[in-house]
């Protein structure tokens, strides 16, 4: 099996194939021990509060970069832009550059 949603839904689709001694300790202990299931289930994950962005106070205080790329080139072979925008005032300032 690929996936399980917990010990007994597991145990329910493994009996109605086949049946061996001790297999709902064996189910048991393989879903327990499952690293999928302790990473994505819900109730093996830490709940906490989430902790809030800084408010920033004045302009490019706080900034976000990017590249967007692959464009055409332009007359100086340049084919990347390289974008810096101010996180307070959503500025942006859009630099042409080569890959």
């Amino acid at each position: 099996m690929s996936i399980h949603f917990g010990i007994e839904k597991a145990l329910c689709h493994v009996q109605r194939f086949c049946f061996w001694p001790h297999m709902k300790n064996i189910v048991t202990h393989y879903v327990k021990g499952c690293v999928m299931c302790s990473v994505l289930k819900p109730s093996n994950r830490k709940l906490l509060l989430y902790t809030p962005l800084p408010i920033m106070s004045s302009q490019w205080e706080s900034v976000s970069m990017d590249f967007v790329g692959v464009l055409p080139l332009s007359r100086k072979s340049h084919d990347y832009l390289y974008v810096v925008i101010d996180r307070f005032s959503n500025m942006c300032i859009l630099m042409s550059c080569k890959k």
